[in-house]
């Protein structure tokens, strides 16, 4: 067992990023059934924003200084290269944001360089050992920002003025429309959640292991996190991701010495085998139509 532990709470460490960035990319998808393929850049551009405020400030009041431009280039998005596209195939709002993606992937490469590079600073120490097992600052620094973030929007969704607003959006665009709730505005600060989400991550992950183009590989495995937790369920994102990050982390331990390569593939094998059962994700509700 103490063997085994450092590994689920590396599981855990990771399983708290992948939620909250798969909390952003379903937030996204059931308030305007948009599947944003550009999310691994918007944790590629937050974490470059942090590394920036970073040059000249520790690197907590970077992250939290980093969160307002992040929300604000979500709006951006949404109003210049979104909006003009709702309502039309959604095979052009696809091909929107894998362009967007790529966009992306280019005007950070011509900002910042393709080197990677390391933040001059850290976030302070709070690792602790207990039980003869040691929990490194990473993991408690993960944890600390990242479920209570999750939780907190979970709470926000369910109970506040605001999340009514965006569940009756989600439900019927037309009919909120019709109600006279502002649909357009409303979106817009989903799409800037979304990117404030990610640029949380993002400087989580920058802080661990620096800021470079590795980073949208992780953003990748936020596609079978919202598949298994389910495109249309917040909670099931942030459930998912630890779910997943636990699995690797156990694949890790027991697996890749056998099959090198192994967890790479996990988590799409697992969202392979879920998806034969419930194809609608674990926590995903049916839909059922009358005609």
């Amino acid at each position: 067992m103490t063997d085994l532990l450092p590994y689920l709470i590396g599981g855990l460490t990771n399983g708290a990023l992948y939620g909250l960035l798969a909390l952003g990319f379903v937030l996204v998808y059931r308030a305007t059934s948009v599947v944003n393929f550009a999310i691994g850049e918007f944790l590629l551009v937050g974490a470059y924003l942090t590394y920036t405020l970073s040059l000249f400030l520790p690197l907590l009041p970077a992250l939290l200084l980093a969160l307002p431009p992040a929300f604000l280039f979500g709006l951006l998005v949404e109003r210049g290269f979104v909006r003009p596209l709702l309502g039309r195939n959604v095979v052009a709002v696809i091909m929107a944001t894998i362009g967007l993606a790529a966009v992306l992937d280019g005007g950070t490469q011509l900002l910042w360089g393709p080197d990677l590079k390391y933040l001059p600073t850290g976030l302070p120490e709070l690792g602790f050992e207990a039980g003869g097992v040691f929990v490194p600052s990473r993991a408690v620094w993960n944890l600390l920002l990242a479920l209570p973030v999750g939780l907190f929007l979970l709470y926000l969704l369910r109970k506040s003025r605001y999340g009514v607003l965006v569940r009756a959006i989600s439900e019927r665009e037309v009919a909120a429309l019709a109600l006279g709730i502002p649909t357009a505005r409303i979106l817009a600060g989903v799409w800037g959640l979304s990117a404030l989400l990610a640029t949380l991550a993002g400087a989580l992950l920058a802080a661990a292991s620096g800021v470079g183009h590795n980073l949208v590989v992780f953003g990748l495995k936020v596609f079978p996190v919202a598949i298994l937790g389910g495109l249309d369920s917040v909670g099931g994102a942030l459930v998912a991701g630890f779910l997943l990050g636990v699995l690797e982390a156990l694949s890790q331990r027991y697996v890749e010495a056998v099959l090198p390569g192994f967890t790479e593939a996990l988590p799409f094998l697992v969202v392979l085998l879920v998806l034969l059962v419930r194809p609608y994700g674990l926590f995903g509700q049916r839909e059922i139509e009358r005609v």
